[in-house]
Parts: structure tokens; C-alpha cells; sequence
């Protein structure tokens, strides 16, 4: 036998019994070998974590996307960007990330709109159920129901009445299968009325035509308040169950119609099948940065309120909610066309 021979025989040998000792350590462990992580360690060093958003910058989810990224960084000491992928309404993002590695680095800020309206309206390349994997709920927020201060509308109750008289009572909205939709959708079925709908492509020229009376009423998120505080428009009631510091003048809608609540929120999502240790590692990080003053501070700016909430508890929220928006667009005959 040759000494070159002799040699790779010896390391043949010692790799076996490393192999071999490894093997009895996971037994022990009761692991199996296969499953030992090639990574333990999350998040990786020099690795950046993505926050993909699905709308341009300057809107509430960027807003929330960069506040929330700012306290990751710190929390984490990682490296946390926020990525802008506009389009389909969220649509684009969602299924960006649902494709994405389920390794803890791409996550979405998930609104309504992508995660349980739109899916019961057209077919989406995703299936939000499976797809993605809830990590916390991070704002909720009012909607606020708005008219001109022309209208002679000063409450849900004087809008009621106003549709019930036979008048044709006009509503605006954002677009077909937006969260204000839904949001007149529920107040006509609930009021036992029939606002008329007109869609716009997006919330500022609906807004807009809402301001010069061209429209009675719409259901906005709190960036309307610059109005509302402006004088140009005047709002009229919130969607939550109880009052909201931002609208100080405005009941709650539950008021005038008994039952009626919808409680807007965005939440923070990962890619379908990763690991429960990374989930509950950004869960924990996300509800700390939750609870920062200057984060809080930031999004009540934008009349956002800061909370969290566990995986399993954004996960019952999504299928409640698809359910109930399923029901709600069956019987109001709601579509995209």
C-alpha cells in the first residue's frame, strides 16, 4: 500500500467517525441530521432584511414600512430597507413576496385590500391563506366618513335620512374593491339604503370632487383630517367601534346603525413556510419597536395607533375578515367592472 494511499485511507476513516459521532449526538438530541439548520443564527450578519410595501412612498403603509424599519434596524441589529412595489392594488407585492425565499429576509406590509378583500373578487396569483405566514398585526386605524360642509350633511344620521327621503345620495370612492367600498357598502346594507357608487382611480381625485360637492360623501383613512381641520370637509362619523381622537367631533357610526364597525389595519407578513424560530424572533422585535415613543409618535401623525398582536392572532383576523367581506360583496353585488 502506498504511503498517498495509506494517507487518504486515514482521512477516509476519520471523516466516518465524524460522520458517525454526529449522527449519535442528533440521536441523542433527538434530531435527525437532516434537519440540523445550515444557519442558526437569525438574522444573519450583513444580510439585509426587505419590507416590501405595494404602494408608492408617502402613503400610510410606507409610512408605517419606514417607521417600522428604523426601530428593526436598532432591534435587531440587522439592516432593514424598505422596497416600493406598486401596482394591482398590493396585488404585485403580495405575490412578490409569497415567491419569495421563506427565510425571514423579504416581508410584506399587508393591508386589507391584497390580503382579504380583492382575493374574493378576482383570481390573485396567491393564496393568502397559504402563501404568506402572519407575523403581527402592527396599526389599526379609523375610517372617517366625510362631506363637504355645502352638503347640509352634518351626521351619519342626517345621511340616513337624506338617502331615505328618495334623493339620490352619491358616494366616492377609491375604486372598486378598495376598503371604502366596502366601507358604504356595509353602511348601505346595515341603514337599509342605496348610496350610488362612483369609483375613481384613487383616493385624491375622489376626495377632490367630494370637497367641490360633485359628490355627497366618501369613506376616507385619517389623512383626511388635513381636510377636516382645513374646513373642506366635514367629518361625519368614524367606523370604529368607539370614538377617535382624531375625528374629536365625530360618533362612532355604531351609533346611528347598530352593528356597524369595520377597523382598518395594516400588518407585517413572510413568505409561506418560514420557520416558526424566525417567526416568533420578528414577532418579539415588531411588538418592542411597536411600543417605542417616537415610533408611536410618528404614526399617530398619520392617525395609525400602534399595536401588535401574535401570528396566530393576524392569522384569525385574515379569516374572519375574508369571510366577512365574501358575504358582504355576495349580497351587495359588488365586482371590479
Amino acid at each position: 500500500m502506498t504511503l498517498a494511499f495509506k494517507q487518504a485511507a486515514r482521512v477516509s476513516s476519520t471523516a466516518a467517525r465524524a460522520r458517525r459521532g454526529l449522527a449519535a449526538l442528533a440521536a441523542v438530541m433527538g434530531i435527525s441530521a437532516v434537519a440540523l439548520p445550515a444557519h442558526a443564527a437569525y438574522p444573519e450578519s450583513g444580510t439585509p432584511i426587505r419590507l416590501v410595501v405595494g404602494f408608492p412612498p408617502g402613503g400610510g403603509a410606507d409610512v408605517l414600512a419606514r417607521a417600522a424599519a428604523a426601530g428593526m434596524s436598532k432591534a435587531l441589529n440587522a439592516n432593514v430597507i424598505v422596497e416600493n412595489r406598486p401596482g394591482a392594488s398590493g396585488i404585485i407585492a403580495t405575490d412578490y413576496v409569497v415567491r419569495a425565499q421563506p427565510d425571514g429576509y423579504t416581508l410584506y406590509i399587508g393591508t386589507p385590500g391584497s390580503l382579504t378583500i380583492l382575493p374574493n373578487l378576482q383570481k390573485v396569483p396567491y393564496d393568502p391563506a397559504t402563501g404568506l405566514t402572519p407575523v403581527s398585526v402592527l396599526v389599526t386605524m379609523p375610517n372617517v366618513l366625510v362631506s363637504s360642509p355645502k352638503s347640509g350633511i352634518n351626521s351619519a344620521a342626517d345621511l340616513i335620512a337624506r338617502a331615505k327621503s328618495g334623493k339620490d345620495v352619491t358616494y366616492a370612492s377609491g375604486g372598486n374593491g378598495t376598503i371604502g367600498q366596502m366601507a358604504a357598502e356595509q353602511f348601505n346594507m346595515l341603514a337599509g339604503i342605496k348610496m350610488r357608487h362612483i369609483p375613481y382611480k384613487g383616493t385624491t381625485p375622489a376626495l377632490t370632487d367630494v370637497v367641490s360637492g360633485l359628490v355627497d360623501v366618501t369613506f376616507s383613512d385619517p389623512s383626511v383630517r388635513t381636510l377636516t381641520e382645513g374646513g373642506k370637509l366635514k367629518a361625519l362619523g368614524v367606523t370604529t367601534a368607539g370614538p377617535s381622537s382624531e375625528f374629536p367631533g365625530a360618533d362612532p357610526i355604531g351609533k346611528s346603525i347598530p352593528g356597524y364597525e369595520l377597523t382598518n389595519w395594516y400588518g407585517v407578513l413572510a413568505p409561506g413556510g418560514t420557520p416558526q424560530a424566525v417567526v416568533d424572533t420578528l414577532n418579539r422585535a415588531f411588538a418592542a419597536v411597536m411600543k417605542e415613543p417616537d415610533v408611536i409618535k410618528v404614526l399617530a401623525a398619520s392617525g395609525m395607533t400602534a399595536t401588535s398582536s401574535t401570528p396566530a392572532e393576524f392569522g384569525a383576523l385574515m379569516a374572519k375578515e375574508r369571510v366577512k367581506w365574501a358575504d358582504l360583496i355576495q349580497k351587495a353585488h359588488i365586482t371590479l367592472d
